[in-house]
Order: structure tokens, then sequence, then C-alpha cells
């Protein structure tokens, strides 16, 4: 049961009993309910982060049961490729973009978001890429003027957007069309930015790039109102000294630009994965537990390939037993610590409620995301979802506490009488908001005697406390 604390603004005459039993003070005083949170070391499926699926095959072929499976299994992001192979030389058909529409559109009704990359090729083997041919840049901006539209309809799927198009995976090296030279891969960026939607983040392959278009990062609130948007995607993640090409040669350098990917993933989105450095002949993969606990809380990794490349590294980090670590910190992580408001709230008047939430994850949250109070009606079961504007939860810092203030307004019509409280953080895109699957989950335990619970119709948790509505 939570506690209520009486703080007397009058001298004390009576107290009246909540359905809960804890005391409540007459009006001359004020009644403020208090409750504390246990946290869990369960592992929780959340949206946006963890390890990923690689689909079997492009967008437009996405299948329902695969991405059913992908849900079975635990995963919330799976990585789907746009293949623009057979439109090197030519438009894209309009029935090719309602193909990618329908796989956004399978994406969504799975229960799972995507990380989205467009190539116009893709090679079979670690060393066989030298021969990748992609397109002239005056397609390449066609192209993206023509997915613009369909990716701005499909926003509330797309988790992020690794840049792609240029050369080899597009992963920005080895172009055919002369596309990584520094005007080319500048139009690329800034068409890019232009199709993806504005809340979205487009991540690029490599730090040099990234630190020549923004070598002064930004402060936070510049990623916040969305006027900084560069991400980091690193696909030889620990796989040698320098990532297989991913940082310099020279150690200073290399240093220089390991600290730029630090301070950026407090910004941007980081993810990847690890690879076979058969390409770096004097490779030193970097395969302990020290190395993915150490490098992921340092870049504030938020997803990972789950298949690639096992053998060197997710094997190891199962056989010396810091998997489920992994799995918990990659990306955020909430847990609830304390909520207090008041015992008593009006109709049409102000109720807030002061919470502070730990993240033990590794990363912050990237993407926008409502605060939602819902408010339950103990006895018929009725619920009212308000959403409180107050507080972001991007800005609940990776390894930190942070206190937030939930500012509502309580409806006119509610019923009088007690209302359980319940906090969810449902998708910020009305598509998704009703749907608990894209809810995040709190990493709290369940605690009868508190009456604090997670309820995954409501895709909210209880806080144990109750508001008399007057």
């Amino acid at each position: 049961m939570a506690l209520v604390v009486l703080l007397a603004s009058a001298p004390f005459h009576a107290q009246a009993q909540t359905s809960g039993g804890a005391a409540v003070a007459d009006r001359e005083h004020i009644a403020i309910a208090q409750a504390t949170f246990t946290p869990t070391d369960a592992e929780f499926e959340n949206p946006e982060r963890g390890f990923y699926r690689a689909a079997s095959t492009d967008l437009d072929k996405l299948g329902a049961d695969e991405v059913a499976k992908a849900y079975a299994d635990g995963y919330r992001l799976i990585y789907a490729r746009i293949n623009l192979a057979a439109y090197r030389d030519a438009d894209l058909p309009q029935s090719y973009l309602k193909k990618i529409e329908a796989g956004f559109a399978t994406a969504r009704r799975g229960g799972v978001k995507l990380i989205v990359r467009a190539t116009y090729n893709y090679p079979n083997g670690e060393t066989e890429y030298r021969d990748a041919q992609d397109a002239p840049i005056a397609r390449v901006k066609d192209h993206l003027a023509q997915l613009k539209p369909v990716l701005r309809r499909n926003s509330d799927v797309i988790a992020f957007v690794q840049a792609g198009f240029i050369g080899a995976w597009g992963e920005w090296h080895t172009s055919s069309n002369d596309l990584t030279s520094p005007e080319n891969r500048n139009q690329i960026k800034t068409a890019l930015l232009d199709a993806v939607p504005d809340t979205r983040f487009v991540q690029f392959r490599y730090p040099p790039y990234i630190r020549d278009w923004s070598p002064h990062l930004p402060p936070l609130t510049a990623a916040l109102s969305g006027a900084f948007r560069l991400g980091f995607h690193n696909d030889c993640f620990l796989a040698s000294q320098t990532d297989v090409g991913t940082y310099d040669e020279e150690p200073a350098l290399r240093a220089e630009q390991q600290t730029f990917t630090d301070e950026l993933g407090d910004l941007g989105p980081f993810g990847g994965e690890t690879c076979n450095p058969a390409d770096d002949p004097n490779a030193k993969p970097r395969t302990a537990c020290s190395d993915i606990l150490s490098e992921g809380a340092r870049y504030n990794l938020t997803y990972l390939n789950d298949d690639y490349y096992r053998r060197l590294f997710h094997d190891n980090w199962i056989k010396d037993g810091c998997m489920t670590d992994v799995r918990r910190r990659m990306g955020y992580r909430f847990a609830l610590v304390s909520a207090t408001h008041p015992a008593n709230a009006s109709r049409g008047g102000p109720l807030s409620i002061s919470i502070v939430v730990r993240n033990s994850g590794w990363a912050r949250l990237y993407n926008p995301r409502a605060v939602e109070v819902v408010l339950r009606d103990p006895v018929s079961g009725a619920v009212h979802r308000i959403t409180s504007h107050s507080a972001d939860p991007r800005q609940w810092l990776p390894d930190t506490d942070s206190a937030a203030m939930l500012d509502i307004v309580i409806p006119k019509d509610l019923p009088t009488g007690v209302q359980e409280i319940w906090l969810a953080l449902p998708d910020a895109d009305s598509r998704l908001a009703k749907d608990s699957r894209f809810s995040i989950r709190f990493a709290n335990a369940d605690d009868a005697a508190k009456m604090q619970n997670w309820n995954p119709s409501l895709g909210g948790f209880s806080l144990g406390t109750r508001v008399e509505i007057r």
C-alpha cells in the first residue's frame, strides 16, 4: 500500500479514510501520496532498442510470418533493406513503392519497428565488394525524392534510418560513381535528412564524415528539437583496432575520432553489428565481456545484430557470462524510483505527479515518446488516459536518476471518487499510441503488497497510489 503523508496547513481536526484504508486529512490539510518502487533484473523486450534480427528478404517482400516469428522470439527491431539494385538507371516504379509501403504495414501489424537502409548492391562476402555498383548522384537524389513520401507516411514504424545508397552494402565506401567525394556525400546527406521523417535520425557509417559536417557537437536541446539528427552505425564494431577501417590507422587521430563518437552517442543513436575482420590482416578483435560492457556504455550502444558475427563475439559473451547484462543494458532501461502526488484533486483542476526515474541502460531514448497518466476506476475498470506535456523521457539520460514533474488537468467529466494512478510510455504516433506492444515497459518488479504491477493490456505500470477526485 502506498504511504499517504499529511502536511498540515492548519490545526488537525479529523481524518477520513480512503478506500485503501490510508489516512487522508480533511480540507484544512494537504494529503500527499508517496510510493517507492523495486527495480528488477528481468529482461524485457522494449521498442527501438536491443538485439535486432535482419530480415531474410527485402522490405518490399517482408512477410507477416517472418515478423510474427521475430516478435515471438523477443525481437522488437528488424533490419530491412530497400533493394534498389534493379533501378540504378531508372526511376522507382509506383508498383515497387507500393510494395515498400506494404512492408511497413506488415511491420506495423506485427508489433515491430524497422532499421531501414537503401542499397544498390549487397555483396555476399567480406572481401567480394570491390566490384559492387551504385548509382550516379543524380539518380540517388531522384530516388530519395521518390522515397520521401513513403518514408514520411511510415515514420511510426521507422526506428532509425541508416544512410545507405553509397558504395558496397550502402556503407559509404568503394563507390563506383565517386559518391564518396566530399561534394557528393554532402548532397546525399542533405537529401537524406530532407527525405527522412523529421522525428527520426539518420545514421552514417564513418565518424570523419559526421565530424566534417558537425565539428562542434551541439547541446542536447538541438537533438530534442530536431535541429540535429545525425547518428552513427558501426558495422564492424569491436572487430579490430580500427574496426576494419571505421577509424583511422594513426593512433592519435583514431583516439580523437573515438572521443567524437563517444560524445555523439549522447545526441544521436549508435548501433550496428560486429563483423568478421577478414579484410584486416592485423586485426585484434575485442571479444571479451570487458570489451562489450565498457564500449557499449562508452558509445551508448542502442542496438546490435543478433546473428552476425556470433562466433567471435556473441558466443564469447554467452560463455563468459555477460550476455544477460548486454541484453538488459543495450539502449535505454527505465525503472521508477519514487512518485509523489496530492491525494486529492478536483474535476477540471490540475494534478502534478513528481517522479524519479532511473535509466540503467547504455543510451537515452532517441525518438519522441509521450508520458501518459492513466486514471483507472478500481471498481468499474474504466480508464482515462491523459498525456502530460511537461516531461520528455528523451531527457532521462543513461546511468542517471532523473526527476520529472507530470502536470495534467483532470477531465471535467471524470466521475468523482477514487482513481488508481498508472504511468504509461505509449508511442508518440497516434497510429500506435493505443497498441501496448509499442509501449515501453518500466523495469520494475510487481509488488502485490504495494498494488504495483505491469498491465500489458494498459501498457502501463501501477504506482500503487490513488487520488480522490472531487
